[in-house]
């Protein structure tokens, strides 16, 4: 039997853990996003809490050194307007971050799909909703749509409404150019 230094032991013992946990964030985020399983979805608010989980997902690789970007690019194939869906989650981590979501209080709702509080800025001890960019009730048809979905504060989203401003138009001519 070959005796390994605890030195080596410990990095071959992180090194596993690392790739599962980088294995099973590439598995959820995969499963989340599915297209085939995303059009089963009856409830047309059902990618809200999957949302709130793939941003989990991303900031848990991000903890343990991993490219949010890199976990994208490997479990994201075959998506339709997979360059608008990366952009998209990317940013939802980016704005998790900004509102103060990534707390570990927070972070355990996200996992199940919960909506967390925002704790940094002036909306903090507000729930974080998610936000239809393209408005639900004017376009249902992109309801289930990762690019179209953003977190923000509960104030805001409904400050929003279904109102459209240039940046839903910007969207919508980046769909049918």
């Amino acid at each position: 039997m070959i005796k390994l230094p605890a030195i080596t032991l410990l990095l071959l013992v992180l090194c596993c853990s690392f790739a599962q946990a980088q294995d099973a964030g590439m598995v959820a985020i995969r499963s989340l996003t599915d297209p085939a399983k995303i059009a089963t979805l009856k409830d047309p608010h059902a990618c809200n809490d999957r949302l709130l989980k793939v941003v989990y997902w991303l900031n848990q690789a991000q903890q343990v050194g991993r490219d949010p970007q890199v976990i994208l690019d490997a479990s994201l194939v075959q998506q339709p307007r997979i360059g608008m869906l990366k952009e998209s989650l990317l940013r939802n981590l980016l704005i998790a971050n900004r509102l103060g979501l990534l707390t570990p209080a927070n972070l355990d709702a996200m996992k199940r799909g919960k909506s967390p509080t925002v704790t940094l800025g002036p909306y903090a001890g507000e729930i974080a909703e998610v936000d239809h960019i393209l408005p639900f009730a004017k376009f249902p048809q992109y309801g289930k749509e990762f690019w179209n979905l953003e977190l923000m504060p509960q104030t805001l989203n409904r400050r929003k409404g279904d109102t459209l401003g240039q940046r839903q138009i910007d969207l919508l001519r980046k769909l049918d150019p």
